[in-house]
């Protein structure tokens, strides 16, 4: 086993500057979105360079090797145009919401019980789980850190490998046949959408504790202690991305902190952009 610890790469210099360059001259996060939707955003000057297309190599080998790394010295621009532009070195076919939109914005906030904006901790868990098919890939870029960073605001990510690896070095055998035998279901009581299968289907997982019926809460304890067991704490700081294969990994965010400036409702907590990719580029 690894020490279960992300990889991290930093852009080179000329990159961040092409980036800055890049924030600068884009007039809208729509022009850059209509660009992804096409998969064109490779008509960007800098994105078609040879620089990052070089650079871009790196990470998919890197990316494809330990199914999650995080990405340093790209600056952080005020409608997530950066991430859109990383993210297509390792994805295709980015996931769309509402509108067309590609890129979320979520800011933890005290006076939210919803799991995308809560200041409390969650599970281990894939993305958009209850899909027919999930995307392959999730990123985010920290946008500002939790005030309460280190001890706050805390992620983890699990690999299925070293889930899997955890589990049958520990004679977890319950925990291995729920995972890769048993047939659950999983409803999304938002949008209604179900999906009825297995968790671990070849080397892909989609799970979420808050989707699942019917399911014993033991059985979602072992997951979480063998998810815990098999990660190691760390942070994101302001403009670090961090690539998931969302099929290969599960992601964890701990308890996140406020600082109020005027209360109730002027506050610095932690906010990320978010995006999704349907498929994962290969190296």
């Amino acid at each position: 086993m690894n020490e279960f610890l992300p990889i991290v790469l930093m852009a080179p210099p000329e990159l961040a500057i092409a980036f800055n360059a890049f924030r600068d001259t884009i007039s809208s996060l729509e022009s850059i979105e209509s660009l992804a939707r096409d998969n064109a955003l490779d008509s960007i000057p800098f994105i078609g360079s040879v620089e990052w297309k070089a650079f871009s190599s790196t990470l998919r080998g890197q990316f494809e090797k330990d199914d999650y790394l995080i990405l340093k010295g790209l600056p952080v621009n005020a409608n997530g145009g950066t991430l859109l532009g990383a993210a297509q070195a390792i994805g295709l076919d980015f996931r769309t919401y509402r509108g067309g939109k590609i890129v979320k914005h979520f800011k933890m906030t005290p006076w939210t019980t919803e799991l995308s904006h809560t200041t409390h901790d969650g599970e281990f868990h894939t993305d958009l789980n209850t899909e027919s098919f999930p995307p392959a890939i999730t990123a985010m870029q920290c946008c500002d850190p939790d005030p309460g960073s280190p001890n706050y605001g805390v992620s983890r990510v699990a690999r299925l490998s070293d889930l899997l690896n955890y589990l049958r070095e520990h004679d977890e055998s319950a925990t291995l046949r729920f995972l890769t035998e048993d047939s659950v279901t999983m409803l999304n009581d938002h949008s209604s959408s179900s999906w009825t299968g297995h968790v671990v289907d070849g080397n892909t997982i989609r799970y979420h504790p808050e989707t699942l019926r019917d399911v014993l809460e033991e059985r979602i304890a072992a997951v979480s202690r063998a998810a815990f067991a098999a990660s190691r704490p760390f942070t994101l700081d302001r403009g670090d991305i961090l690539f998931l294969s969302n099929h290969r990994t599960m992601h964890y965010r701990g308890e996140c902190s406020v600082v109020f400036n005027r209360y109730p409702t002027e506050f610095a907590s932690r906010s990320i952009f978010i995006l999704h990719a349907h498929r994962e580029r290969k190296a």
